[in-house]
C-alpha cells in the first residue's frame, strides 16, 4: 500500500477535492487524515524542538518528514 500525499481543499458542497487521477477512483475506501496547511502550531513547536535538541541543520522538508512519518504517512 502507498500513501499519497496531497493538498485539497473542502469545496461549497462540503465534499473534498481530490487530484485528477483519484477522482477517478469511484466506490474505492480511502482512509483520510486532515492536517490544516494554516496549523503553524506543529511545525512551530518540531522547529523549537530542532534548535533545543540541536538539530538545527534539518530542513523543513526534514521536519515535515518526519512529522508525516510520525503519523504513519510516508
Amino acid at each position: 500500500m502507498e500513501a499519497v500525499r496531497f493538498v485539497g481543499k473542502v469545496l461549497e458542497d462540503g465534499h473534498l477535492s481530490l487530484p485528477e487521477d483519484t477522482s477517478k477512483e469511484v466506490g474505492r475506501r480511502f482512509e483520510v487524515i486532515l492536517l490544516p496547511l494554516e496549523d503553524p502550531e506543529v511545525s512551530a513547536y518540531a522547529e523549537g524542538l530542532a534548535r533545543e535538541k540541536s538539530f538545527s541543520q534539518l530542513t523543513e522538508g526534514d521536519v515535515a518528514r518526519i512529522i508525516h512519518e510520525s503519523r504513519g504517512l510516508r
